[in-house]
């Protein structure tokens, strides 16, 4: 009975978070921010997709054109990314953090520094776990193979990319939870503003 009533609060809680998101999409400012913060997340996770060879190219000695070149193709590639289930993954995580800070701001701008404050750490660590697991795996792999020796030995580097998936799971897990709680209180702001 008690899972039953927390699952429907949830529920609710999500179709607050929901409509409070359209309200504040109707507002051009919000519109700009979540469209540019779309796009730099998909720029930025889809930059370090295959790991970190474009930011090493970025950094070397080829000449100013070249870099020029090799930070636009990211572009075409962001496209590419609705063509596989992991760029599919990486769209949907970039949508998610960008819906999470335009709730941020708004909760920020309404005096909800609180709510804001516990929605910016939990979609923090969330945006961290995201880009581990799929802006830069090898990064991720990378971070947690010497770790991961010391616990597993050997086995080190096949538990490393296992638990990339943990790492998508709880990413997603966690903004979801922060969309939910800044959705529910913008909402509930929202409201309040109308009855005024």
């Amino acid at each position: 009975m008690a899972v039953r009533k927390i699952a429907e609060t949830v529920i609710d809680r999500l179709k607050f978070a929901c409509a409070s998101t359209g309200l504040i999409l109707k507002r051009p400012k919000a519109i700009l921010l979540f469209l540019f913060c779309l796009i730099f997340f998909l720029y930025f996770l889809t930059f370090f997709r295959d790991g970190s060879s474009n930011w090493q190219l970025i950094w070397s000695g080829l000449p100013f054109d070249r870099k020029l070149e090799v930070a636009g193709r990211i572009f075409p590639a962001m496209l590419e990314n609705f063509c596989s289930f992991y760029g599919i993954t990486i769209i949907l995580l970039s949508l998610l953090q960008s819906i999470i800070i335009m709730h941020l701001v708004f909760a920020w701008r309404h005096r909800e520094r609180a709510s804001a404050l516990d929605g910016a750490s939990t979609s923090g660590i969330g945006a961290v776990l995201g880009f581990i697991a799929l802006g830069c795996p090898s990064c991720g792999i990378g971070l947690l193979t010497p770790l991961l020796s010391a616990i597993a030995g050997s086995a080190a580097v096949a538990l490393a990319e296992g638990l990339g998936y943990v790492f998508t799971v709880l990413a997603f897990a966690l903004l979801i939870y922060s969309f939910v709680k800044l959705g529910y209180t913008n909402y509930v702001t929202i409201l309040a503003a109308k009855q005024k």
